[in-house]
């Protein structure tokens, strides 16, 4: 999805005597893998609101998935976000398989950490299965002011930004991308070139296994534009910085911290896990 097109769509269905767009900024926050943790990302919110953003809400809020699971209010994060106006979400492994339990898959509904998606209202349920796999943020709108003054180039040196939950496979069209790809990607395995290609590097996605020949990599390590990726699904590695790929999971559900990014100055802002809900 676009999100220039998701704003404009919002302001179509907002009467304009209630607009807040006079009290928001063009700037824009991406916060990462949340896990029910609702406390954390109102306090994150709020931090990054009155710290970084001069009291005034931001142009977009986008979350890069996995509101769900693990943590404590899964339910009512689903149910904040939903409701807020201006904020967006891609879809994550966790929200995929929560939403499928929400449809009756028995395989989910089986295992009691599924249980909470009962409360989940129609209203929440059509929210998730709306969600994309993919926001994509136009350069238009990661430009600092003085620059769309200028007509600079933007913050990506001309480049959109994509919202992902996972990752992307290099040398791939985005529509061309699997879902599996989007939902749970963290490691890569380079393909021999071809002797006819030999000017492409072509990867494959990695599922563990106990062949030693394979040498997997991170995805990002592969990822070289043009666009800036931002992502979640990797608390292990925790917080990534690469050239054209951030990563934002910094584990909060396991009792470190939650992260946001504010573009265009891609300045970090975090707020520490209030306790431990999901042991390591």
């Amino acid at each position: 999805d676009n999100l220039g097109r998701m704003l404009t769509d919002d302001e179509k269905i907002v009467n304009p005597l209630n607009s807040a767009n006079s009290k928001c900024t063009d700037k824009i926050l991406l916060i990462g893998d949340i896990h029910g943790c609702l406390d954390e990302l109102k306090a994150l919110v709020s931090k990054a609101t009155d710290e970084h953003n001069n009291g005034k809400q931001f142009k977009a809020i986008v979350l890069v998935g996995d509101l769900c699971n693990k943590g404590p209010y899964s339910a009512q994060v689903i149910e904040y976000v939903r409701n807020q106006l201006h904020w967006y979400a891609v879809r994550g492994n966790h929200d995929d398989r929560a939403l499928a339990a929400a449809f009756g898959d028995e395989t989910c509904l089986a295992k009691p950490k599924y249980d909470w998606v009962k409360v989940l209202t129609d209203e929440d349920v059509v929210w998730m299965a709306n969600l994309p796999y993919t926001i994509r943020i136009p350069k238009g709108l990661l430009m600092e002011e003085t620059e769309q003054h200028m007509n600079n180039t933007s913050m990506s040196s001309g480049h959109d930004l994509i919202v992902v939950h996972a990752g992307l496979i290099p040398n791939v069209d985005l529509e061309e991308q699997k879902l599996k790809t989007m939902l749970t990607v963290r490691d890569l395995i380079p393909i021999p070139r071809r002797e006819d290609d030999s000017t492409t590097q072509h990867y494959k996605y990695y599922k563990n296994s106990s062949n030693a020949d394979e040498s997997p990599i991170p995805w990002v390590a592969a990822w070289h534009g043009p666009e800036l990726i931002v992502f979640g699904h990797d608390a292990k590695r925790g917080i990534q910085l690469e050239e054209f790929a951030i990563g934002l999971d910094s584990g909060c559900v396991y009792g470190k911290k939650l992260t946001g990014l504010i573009l265009p100055e891609k300045k970090l802002v975090s707020v520490d896990a209030m306790e431990v809900y999901c042991p390591i």
